[in-house]
């Protein structure tokens, strides 16, 4: 079972898509317009790398964003951009413990 598929099956997780830092479109999850996340996740978070480096942070894992309705999980290792569309917003925090123990070193 890829990654994608073990993330879509935690509670919340309305839809995924593994893409690529360049903006790549790999796979996808529940999600209809896979490519277009994948080159938006893709630019995002090339840029934020960029910024985490220059402000010292070291390498950029993961980004987390949440909202009342829902929120967007974007995790990166190496190349490889995993991004997971959460509802509600409040469970982001539990999806990102679960991907900690799950996805965490298998990317």
């Amino acid at each position: 079972m890829s990654d994608l598929a073990i993330i879509a099956k935690i509670p919340d997780v309305k839809s995924a898509v593994l893409g690529d830092l360049a903006g790549g479109f790999h796979d996808a999850v529940r999600e209809q317009d896979g490519e277009t996340v994948a080159a938006v996740m893709g630019f995002v978070s090339s840029a934020m790398s960029s910024a985490g480096e220059q402000l010292g942070l070291g390498a950029l894992r993961r980004i987390a964003v949440a909202g009342e309705a829902r929120g967007c999980l974007v995790l990166v290792h190496g190349n490889v951009v995993i991004t997971a569309s959460v509802e509600p917003g409040k469970s982001v925090g539990a999806v990102e413990k679960v991907l900690d123990s799950t996805v965490h070193g298998r990317v």
